[in-house]
């Protein structure tokens, strides 16, 4: 069907609103759309998501749920769309990684209760990138059939698997709303967050995250990105610059692991050490000196240098820093936040000193950091 040259391109985004991701997706779609011009852009109107009509008339589909397409099949009659996947083994890897890095051995998985596409791939990554460094995986079965939908019989199931797990534990839960609910089993069943169980979600959801307690430490997806790409990719569809009649996938990627209190545990020889490592990770925030932590930790400053450089093989002080840089380089990676905000992300007292460091450290400006980070 050719679009009349006197309107603008009709295009369905079919997500589910409720969720962050989505909502990110959409930006991402939104973006484009308004840089174009010419997009007329219709998400989740009532009665077309249920039901999408064979008579219903739009120029292509952004596919951002998992049944879009099996649902749009009689709608989209040739027309094209593009797919939106998560992408398991992303999550899977920085998942991972924050939980070895912090020396933890004992790992568990909390799926989706109706176990979509999604979850059980995330689980398999999971357990796979674990298997690769001789680990295995617990997954919890979820509650009985016909009670799995009483969140108070739900949340008392989960606090019986999880105070049967050994301990230390770090669980991975499919979405930051399943995280939630393991914080709240493990409060449930007298377990300490991240003492007994660090815990770990999937989203980065700030209205979930930030509000927990402790608060959530959760995958972040690149949501925006991928639904800017997303939208680019039927646009050369739909203008026929592309053979055929495509239904394109485009990868919605894990980008980093926004740590907060609840994986705010570190294993190691020597207490100390660890205690510092977890104080630093927890309050990446705010502007910690060494001899402030060493007062936190009711040792002098000289004896808290010595037992973690022992422990770690790094200055506190090179480390608190390191930590700060680092997560300010995910920041100007994934994110379009300006220096200011970053800088008061990561504990810097502002813009100009995030520069001064990135100078004196990297040899590059925070905005060339960002354009070669992103090929630009």
């Amino acid at each position: 069907m050719k679009r009349p040259p006197s309107r603008p391109f009709q295009v369905v985004v079919d997500v589910n609103p409720a969720t962050f991701v989505a909502q990110c997706l959409l930006r991402g779609v939104l973006r484009f759309a308004r840089e174009r011009g010419d997009w007329s852009v219709l998400s989740n109107a009532p009665g077309l998501i249920d039901s999408p009509s064979a008579s219903f008339a739009f120029d292509g589909l952004v596919a951002g749920r998992g049944d879009s397409l099996r649902r749009f099949a009689k709608a989209l009659r040739g027309r094209p769309a593009v797919e939106l996947r998560p992408d398991a083994v992303s999550v899977a890897q920085l998942a991972a990684a924050h939980f070895l890095e912090r020396g933890f051995s004992n790992f568990a998985f909390v799926g989706h209760d109706r176990s979509p596409r999604w979850s059980v791939e995330r689980l398999a990554a999971f357990r796979g990138e674990l298997a690769s460094h001789g680990l295995a995986c617990a997954d919890y079965p979820g509650a009985p059939r016909g009670k799995d939908g009483n969140l108070a019989f739900r949340l008392r199931d989960l606090a019986s698997w999880l105070a049967a797990r050994p301990r230390p534990l770090a669980v991975l839960a499919a979405f930051d709303a399943r995280g939630r609910e393991v914080l709240d089993a493990c409060r449930l069943a007298g377990l300490d967050v991240p003492g007994d169980v660090a815990i770990l979600g999937v989203d980065d959801d700030p209205l979930t995250c930030e509000t927990s307690l402790p608060a959530l430490s959760s995958v972040a997806l690149d949501g925006e990105a991928a639904g800017y790409a997303a939208a680019a990719a039927l646009d050369a569809a739909m203008r026929g610059l592309l053979a055929g009649r495509p239904r394109r996938r485009i990868v919605l990627s894990a980008v980093r692991v926004e740590a907060r209190a609840s994986t705010a545990r570190f294993l190691g020889r020597d207490p100390l050490g660890a205690k510092a490592r977890a104080a630093i990770a927890a309050r990446l925030r705010e502007r910690l000196s060494v001899a402030a932590l060493a007062r936190e930790l009711g040792v002098s400053r000289r004896t808290l240098e010595l037992r973690f450089r022992a422990e770690t093989g790094v200055p506190l002080g090179e480390a608190i820093l390191g930590e700060r840089l680092a997560r300010a380089q995910d920041l100007l990676r994934t994110t379009s936040l300006p220096c200011e905000q970053i800088a008061a992300a990561c504990g810097i007292c502002d813009a100009s000193h995030l520069a001064h460091l990135f100078r004196r450290k990297l040899g590059a400006s925070p905005t060339d950091f960002r354009a070669k980070a992103r090929g630009r």
